[in-house]
């Protein structure tokens, strides 16, 4: 994967999240370890499947400081 690619592919990740995230809120991030979110992400958004796990890190840390109610 390109850088390119990679950046992409984070910035689609992050606003597929926005919802799910708005929807659920704090319940969303609850016991979601990385081997949960790359199951949940195979069956929703496989694209996302091709992203390291500590860029999934970051976007999941990312998604929540954005859209989570302080």
């Amino acid at each position: 994967m390109t850088h390119a690619e990679r950046i992409k592919t984070r910035s689609i990740l992050l606003e597929f999240l926005k919802f799910r995230v708005l929807a659920a809120g704090q319940q969303f991030f609850d016991g979601t370890g990385i081997d949960q979110r790359r199951q949940w992400l195979a069956s929703v958004h496989p694209q996302a499947l091709s992203l390291s796990d500590e860029d999934l890190e970051q976007i999941w840390n990312q998604a929540r400081t954005l859209y989570m109610e302080c």
